[in-house]
């Protein structure tokens, strides 16, 4: 067998020595989350969703809503989904909170619905591509949205839904900076023919850990489509169409024993 010259083998671990690593840039691995919070009063006014229902199971908290937690790679910049493509989602594994499921995790799109297959796509996109387990991952945001209480935060800096004040955007950054540091990013309702006009805080996006507990500075960097003036327009039960009717025809049935693949 050939062997290399002395010469030659320097020469290659020379080379090895001052050759910079450059990482494989294949697979994006989830390595933290954005919060998503949405704020009805905008969501159920905008032109994506011109009219909202009632839920069928009970009636959502006047309050922002947890949309998603988007798993993210900080490396590529971009959001890792759609991991497991055999997901299953067991919706008994939420029993223990399905009350502040109905509450904080509804949804609201016509027509009329109970949920499941909302947190089903959620979490088939983005929890399949975290470390968290089902329960886990919507527990996790859901106590995230109750220990920052985002709504009463705003009240208590003069920051309240209303449908005729405008809102300075950096009144509002400086509002949640003061509670959230570098950790959040406002987008708006805006369309670029509408640039005249105020836009509707319609999502707070906060940077959360890996493990679904800590927020954290943003990784990377998203800029607000938020106009200077911003609207923050109310929430109620009549933009639901239902007014305070709530049609319980068809709830969960939650077979407590085994669980429901869904």
């Amino acid at each position: 067998m050939a062997t290399l010259k002395p010469s030659l083998l320097l020469c290659m671990l020379a080379f090895l020595c001052i050759s910079p690593f450059v990482p494989a840039q294949g697979a994006a691995e989830s390595d933290f989350f954005y919060l998503n919070l949405l704020w009805p009063g905008s969501y159920c006014g905008s032109a994506r969703c011109k009219t909202c229902c009632m839920p069928t199971t009970d009636k959502p908290a006047l309050d922002f809503f947890v949309e998603s937690m988007e798993t993210y790679d900080s490396y590529s910049g971009n959001a890792v989904t759609n991991c497991n493509s055999t997901c299953s989602f067991y919706v008994n594994q939420l029993r223990n909170f399905i009350t502040d499921m109905f509450s904080y995790w509804p949804d609201v799109d016509c027509p009329s619905n109970n949920g499941v297959n909302k947190w089903k796509s959620t979490f088939c996109k983005y929890g399949t591509c975290s470390s968290l387990t089902q329960a886990n991952y919507f527990q996790q945001a859901l106590k995230l949205r109750k220990d920052l209480d985002i709504l009463s935060y705003l009240g208590t800096k003069g920051i309240v839904p209303s449908r005729t004040t405008n809102y300075e955007l950096e009144d509002i950054e400086s509002a949640l900076r003061a509670k959230l540091s570098f950790s959040f990013v406002i987008e708006c309702n805006r369309k670029r023919s509408q640039s005249k006009w105020p836009s509707k805080l319609l999502r707070i996006k906060i940077c959360i850990s890996s493990d679904g507990k800590t927020i954290i500075s943003c990784p990377i960097s998203k800029e607000t489509n938020c106009g200077s003036q911003v609207k923050f327009p109310p929430f109620t039960y009549g933009m639901l169409g239902h007014g305070d009717a709530i049609d319980k025809s068809n709830p969960i049935k939650m077979p407590f024993e085994i669980d429901q693949v869904i």
